[in-house]
């Protein structure tokens, strides 16, 4: 009974070890989907490729975070040179300084375009800082084979209740233990902080060409 259960226990092994690694990755990437769904008893994957994953700076984590805060700043920046704008547009309308009552528009509306310009100013210095950091920690950047890169379809229901069809991208490590990296290929808000990212490289590579 005890060879028995020592030829199970060493054929469990074997097995285990034998799982392809599509096999290996559908089951690690379910874990991952029961704790992201909204409703995972409708998950259903359709289709899932493995392929070698080599190092990008699109897939680095301290650099897409990095990206991320580029594209928070721009928002801040954007919408503080909108509220300068609106001020200015209220300099022009009170653009007529006969009256007190006047004076005293234009003056506000003209301590707030000032405020505003500063403000944006103070962005714009940050996200020029974090442009030549996402630059530096590029340029520290080798193409190595760092893993591999699953490409994995599903289908499953929103939150709403309606059937959808989504793609992920996940890169797990060496040995296909551990998931290093995903993506959501249609995350706009992901999209955007990339071609920031390629916006700061290769305005780095045009200054070196010049």
């Amino acid at each position: 009974m005890k060879k028995l259960f020592l030829l199970l226990i060493i054929a469990s092994i074997i097995m285990t070890g034998c799982k392809s690694k599509e096999e290996k990755a559908q089951e690690a990437i379910k874990k991952e989907m029961f704790k992201t769904l909204y409703d995972f008893e409708s998950y259903e994957p359709i289709e899932t490729k493995v392929d070698s994953s080599y190092y990008s700076i699109y897939t680095d984590t301290t650099i897409i975070k990095r990206g991320y805060i580029l594209s928070a700043l721009l928002d801040e920046a954007n919408q503080t040179l909108e509220k300068a704008q609106d001020a200015t547009n209220t300099m022009e309308i009170w653009s007529d300084l006969s009256t007190s009552y006047g004076r005293r528009k234009f003056n506000k509306a003209k301590d707030e375009a000032d405020k505003y310009l500063l403000e944006a100013s103070v962005y714009s210095k940050l996200m020029t800082a974090e442009s030549d950091t996402i630059k530096i920690l590029s340029s520290k950047t080798k193409k190595s084979f760092n893993g591999w890169k699953v490409t994995h379809k599903f289908r499953c229901k929103t939150k709403g209740g309606n059937p959808t069809i989504g793609t992920y991208i996940y890169i797990f490590d060496k040995d296909m233990k551990n998931i290093i990296y995903q993506e959501d290929i249609e995350d706009e808000d992901l999209k955007r902080v990339k071609r920031l990212i390629k916006e700061a490289v290769e305005k780095e590579e045009n200054n070196q060409d010049e």
